[in-house]
């Protein structure tokens, strides 16, 4: 079928739709004729074309030799006189060792006593078995009697039986009959025949049947002889009918191959519940349409037997739904073609399919493909043991064996499911508590597999959420110390500036005086100036808005310049700095200016809070494809907090922040070293105090 906007709503012209008809019916004639042809040569209706040389015939003559056997052989063997059975000495001493089957002749019912085999004389126990054998006799003979027999009294027959007996029932004077076959029979087809000549082999008789043109008895053969000429006549007449109308068809196929074939409108909406399936699945509806097509069997010919009115109404069903279904395969191959012609139309449709509009959820969610694959293999598996079982229904003690490993299977199972399900249940319980912030403890995980993989994530996203609360109740403490140091630093020097401005005013004091509060007010203003230049430079390096200007930077030159500018500071406080580098040249791909500033805060950290006349180390070496540079001295305050918290804003060594530091320091080297992809590291062991840098050479 075509696309919606393709599908117009035009009426079409008069003569084709006459072309349509024409071709639809020539179609339907046609499949007919093909449906008849190829069902009467599957069912060997047709060949051989000699009625009387084909299996059909074959076995309504083995039918005729056994009701012939029965009632003109085997009941004559049967209906003689009691006193002429014969009983062998054999019989009478299997008689004395096994009576058991005599038993209703040694029970007398009058006085309810039961006779020993031996109490009787031979004569007595040849009686006892001529009379078991006369009633034996009788039950078949009332068997055979009331059994119908196919085909029986069908021919005339001219028969001798192994022993010379000699049967015939063949009139004189009718000497023209339909067929005259001799037994065994060595005609033409004779593999058709083998059935017979066996039969008559087994039944030890020969001669001849001749079948007379009119039934007689219980035969049917002269109706399947009339039956098969008719059906060979229709056979010739179908082929005939399928090659006349090849013309028909491709006529009317050239008028309306260009035209454009519409569902009616109240079946619209099949057109459009059609058009939205996926491609793949009008693919397999295509092919389900063809093989019901080929496979579809009409019923063509009547069968003498049947209700006619019945024949009729089921031949009139039929043609009903193989015109529905030929018409709905015009209607797909019309699409077929459509697209054939236009490729980006089925490429469009491709891309919109099953496959590939699913192809990136199935890749990228692996559990789909496990799912499936477990749930099919499963399926497999209890619908092979059900199949088994099944089959063991005919063998008592197997079904009692596969029921107890059933049962067994059974309970494992169950076990299997428990603790499955309680371990989903536990995750569904961590889950919830941890959506309501709780307190969780871990999922204990065993072995492999779906859930055991489910809980390992949720033990690890259990650990991150416990990690990130913590790292959230660190900020809220450090956001509150935070706002209270910058209150506390930008008050102590902001209120000396207005103390001093208001002794500044006063006219009772001298000029020396004056200028003396003047210089405190300038210190305190260049003071509270550093803070907020030191203040807005972390926020920004925090914020990541600053342009790095990379190159090729040596970092032991750097170090010692930075070294060099503060040596006078180190003298002040008599601390003596030990420097050690791998090489005398190392470099780093970074921003010379910025990491000056690291070394800067660095050393300015140091002076503000190692305590005086101590070493301080400087150490610079390489570790793989890093550059590690130490910095090592002895803090004059007791850290008695974590020391990673140093690297915060506002966070100071001295709490009693006697220190002229603004606690900026370490938090302006920690954001630098962030944009620079460098480690940046605290760490304490009593009162030495360490700083670690990591930063990737060129």
């Amino acid at each position: 079928m075509k696309n919606k906007e393709d599908m117009n709503q035009s009426r079409v012209p008069e003569p084709l739709k006459k072309s349509w008809i024409k071709f639809l019916l020539s179609c339907f004639i046609f499949l007919l004729s093909f449906n008849y042809i190829t069902d009467q040569l599957r069912f060997g209706q047709i060949f051989p074309l000699n009625y009387f040389q084909s299996d059909q015939y074959a076995i309504q003559i083995v039918q005729f030799l056994d009701s012939f056997y029965i009632t003109q052989i085997e009941l004559q063997k049967l209906q003689i006189p009691l006193e002429e059975i014969e009983v062998t000495k054999q019989e009478i001493l299997d008689a004395k060792f096994d009576s058991y089957q005599y038993e209703q002749y040694l029970y007398d019912d009058n006085t309810g006593e039961h006779y020993s085999i031996n109490t009787l004389t031979d004569e007595q126990i040849r009686d006892m078995i001529q009379y078991d054998k006369y009633q034996q006799y009788q039950s078949e003979i009332y068997h055979y009697k009331n059994t119908y027999y196919d085909q029986q009294d069908a021919f005339y027959y001219d028969i001798t039986d192994s022993n010379g007996n000699h049967y015939t029932n063949v009139v004189l004077e009718e000497k023209d009959y339909l067929n005259i076959i001799e037994i065994p029979y060595k005609g033409k087809n004779v593999s058709n025949f083998s059935i017979v000549n066996s039969s008559a082999r087994d039944k030890g008789i020969s001669g001849t049947l001749y079948l007379p043109k009119y039934p007689m008895g219980e035969s049917t053969i002269q109706d399947a002889f009339i039956q098969n000429i008719t059906t060979k006549v229709i056979w010739i007449g179908a082929i005939l009918a399928a090659i006349i109308l090849v013309i028909p068809i491709y006529r009317n196929f050239k008028k309306i191959k260009d035209t454009q074939l519409n569902i009616p409108p109240q079946y619209k909406w099949i057109e459009d519940k059609y058009l939205d399936l996926p491609i793949e699945f009008k693919g397999l509806i295509f092919l389900v349409t063809v093989y019901i097509l080929q496979n579809m069997n009409l019923t063509t010919y009547y069968r003498y037997y049947e209700n006619l009115l019945s024949y009729g109404f089921q031949l009139i069903l039929q043609v009903i739904i193989l015109l529905s279904i030929l018409y709905f395969f015009f209607l797909q191959l019309k699409g077929i073609i459509h697209r054939i012609k236009n490729p980006q139309l089925f490429k469009q449709e491709w891309y919109k399919g099953f496959y590939m509009s699913n192809i990136d959820d199935w890749s990228k969610l692996p559990i789909y493909r496990n799912t499936f694959i477990r749930i099919t293999v499963y399926s497999c598996i209890i619908g092979i043991w059900g199949i088994i079982w099944g089959f063991c229904f005919h063998d008592y003690g197997a079904f009692l064996v596969i029921t107890f490993i059933s049962v067994i299977l059974a309970l494992i199972l169950l076990s299997i499911i428990k603790k499955r399900t309680k371990a989903i249940q536990v995750i569904a319980d961590t889950l919830s508590k941890m959506a309501n912030n709780e307190i969780t403890s871990e999922i204990y995980v065993k072995g492999n597999g779906l859930i055991a993989n489910i809980a390992k994530d949720v033990n690890a996203v259990r650990e991150g959420f416990a990690i990130s609360n913590q790292k959230q109740s660190n900020s809220e403490r450090l956001k509150t110390e935070l706002i209270t140091n910058v209150s506390h630093d930008l008050r102590t020097p902001l209120t000396s500036v207005l103390n001093y401005v208001d002794l500044a005013k006063r006219s009772d004091i001298t000029e020396e005086e004056r200028q003396e509060y003047l210089q405190i007010i300038d210190n305190k203003s260049k003071r509270l100036k550093v803070l907020i230049d030191d203040l807005f430079e972390a926020s920004k390096m925090a914020s990541g808005a600053v342009e790095l200007n990379k190159e090729q930077v040596d970092l032991v030159a750097l170090m010692y310049q930075a070294l060099a500018e503060y040596e006078d500071r180190f003298e002040d406080q008599k601390l003596i700095v030990r420097t050690k580098t791998s090489n005398q040249h190392m470099y780093a791909y970074c921003d010379g200016r910025k990491m000056y500033r690291v070394f800067e805060n660095l050393f300015s950290n140091v002076i503000k809070y190692a305590q005086p006349a101590t070493r301080v180390y400087l150490e610079m070496t390489y570790e793989g494809s890093e550059i590690i540079i130490t910095l090592k001295n002895i803090s004059n305050y007791e850290l008695g907090f974590d020391v990673s918290e140093l690297a915060e804003r506002f966070k100071r060594g001295d709490s009693s922040r006697h220190t002229e530091g603004s606690g900026l320091g370490l938090s302006i080297v920690k954001s630098i070293l962030e944009l620079h992809g460098a480690a940046f590291e605290l760490s304490q062991d009593g009162d030495l105090f360490k700083v670690i840098i990591k930063i990737n050479t060129l």
